[in-house]
């Protein structure tokens, strides 16, 4: 019979080269602490490579050791465990192109477990959000009520509001409405103001 630790391998080595891995996705394969310990090994031993605490990725055949980036990461972790995440703080500012370096970390809203991860240096952020934040779509306006979250009400500039409305002109007004209806009061007026000024 097999060992816990050839039976992962096998696993592995069927899996799809780049993919994001993570213990629960050998589950059935021996108690949790067995896979935990195998992954750890197969990493030691060049399989896999360690990410992060029970993150695991499997390079590509080409060996140019390119590592997924912080936002694949972000999304293998919400497709695991069927939770919603969007950009927020001064990652939705990059995000949108209102900021021009990206953040160091990377910062999402949640409704899952609010957690930490450090990957190479950089951390990859969840923060809990109330179902209001979340409800707001991916789309532009969205984004940009996060962001000027992140700005805050004094420190909005013109040349802000400049490339806001770059941004909304392409966005259908009706669905602009549906998140400006759960914006916090100082953006809804200040994004309304400028949705006046756009020629749909």
């Amino acid at each position: 019979m097999k060992s816990v630790h050839r039976y992962i391998a096998n696993q592995i080595k069927r899996s799809t080269a780049g993919s994001i891995l993570f213990p629960s996705d050998f589950r059935g394969l021996g108690a949790d602490s067995a896979i935990k310990m195998s992954l750890s090994r197969h990493a030691r031993e060049g399989l896999l490579v360690r990410l992060a605490h029970g993150i695991y990725f499997k390079e590509k055949k080409n060996n140019e050791a390119i590592k997924p980036s912080l936002e694949e990461i972000a999304a293998a972790i919400a497709k695991k465990e069927k939770i919603k995440i969007k950009p927020s703080n001064a990652f939705a500012l990059y995000h949108l192109g209102l900021a021009d370096m990206p953040p160091v970390d990377l910062t999402y809203i949640t409704d899952g477990e609010p957690r930490n991860i450090l990957i190479a240096g950089q951390r990859l952020i969840f923060k809990s959000a109330t179902p209001k934040k979340l409800s707001l779509s991916s789309r532009t306006c969205g984004l940009l009520i996060q962001a000027l979250e992140e700005i805050g009400q004094n420190s909005v500039t013109d040349a802000h509001r400049t490339e806001i409305i770059k941004k909304m002109q392409h966005e259908d007004p009706e669905r602009v409405m549906e998140d400006l209806r759960l914006a916090p009061s100082w953006i809804y007026n200040m994004l309304y103001k400028l949705k006046q000024q756009i020629n749909y």
